[in-house]
């Protein structure tokens, strides 16, 4: 309660320009540790640096219900789903059906495929699809994750038309066009931070200016000084600097933007 009330009484001041829009983390796993071990001191730097609002999307169904808990603070949302490194875990679709709805969760996700863990592929598959095809029943956007599936990501997505995100985005652009003509927005992380990531920048370049998202997959990926394991949505100024720099534009064009794109995608919260 008392963290709510901190969170609440910080987003009614005014710390940015009038013109400077605020930051949108769409991606940050705040239930994990060491983020949840220091959530008021994290959402107080994360305040600082200019956040006003942070998407949380689960992994797994034993976290549905601490991330529906976090969205309970004001400027947080979450998103429930089964990742595919949990895929083996099972999913019952009415249970996250009625969960989504109780949570009023902004999105389905983190969901996807993902050819490097051992989880069998046939697994991933079948609980990918089902995720897909509630997405498209209840009008929900999708938060995707995909390591060495993108062939077979975009086969399925062909076959259930959805709206969404395919997030840490790090591949070329021409990869990147291809999830652009599904429909899909495509969201940088710390990625396009590391300058040796030239892939990465130069999608990061090219997207049009109403597809893409800035997130900071905190903790679970790190950006260039700040290693996996240390990030923060606080973070996510960092990134959209980055950003603005890689695309020759002003940060306050770059924000506005972003910030958008963001709610565009995952609706406005109270």
């Amino acid at each position: 309660m008392m963290l709510m009330m901190l969170w609440a009484m910080a987003l009614k001041k005014e710390p940015f320009p009038s013109r400077m829009r605020g930051l949108f983390d769409t991606h940050c796993h705040l239930f994990m540790e060491p983020l949840s071990r220091d959530t008021g001191g994290v959402l107080t730097r994360a305040f600082a640096a200019g956040v006003e609002r942070i998407l949380i999307p689960s992994v797994s169904t034993g976290n549905w219900d601490a991330c529906a808990e976090l969205a309970l603070l004001p400027g947080i949302s979450c998103a429930l789903g089964v990742h595919p490194w949990w895929a083996d875990e099972g999913l019952e679709v009415e249970e996250l059906r009625n969960k989504l709805i109780e949570a009023d969760a902004s999105a389905i996700g983190e969901i996807g495929l993902d050819w490097k863990t051992e989880v069998p592929r046939r697994k991933q598959y079948t609980i990918f699809e089902q995720q897909l095809e509630l997405a498209s029943s209840m009008d929900l956007p999708v938060i995707l994750h995909c390591r060495n599936a993108f062939e077979e990501m975009l086969e399925l997505l062909e076959k259930h038309p959805v709206r969404g995100v395919i997030h840490a985005w790090s591949r070329d652009p021409q990869l990147m066009k291809r999830f652009l003509k599904a429909g899909l927005h495509i969201s940088f992380g710390g990625a396009i931070t590391r300058r040796e990531a030239k892939k990465a920048c130069e999608s990061a370049r090219q997207v049009p200016n109403d597809r893409f998202v800035i997130e900071t997959d905190s903790p679970s990926i790190g950006l260039a000084g700040v290693p996996s394991g240390k990030s923060e949505p606080g973070h996510v100024a960092e990134i959209a600097r980055v950003m603005a720099e890689i695309r020759g534009e002003d940060i306050s064009d770059l924000q506005e933007a972003a910030w958008e794109n963001s709610v565009t995608l995952f609706g406005e919260i109270s």
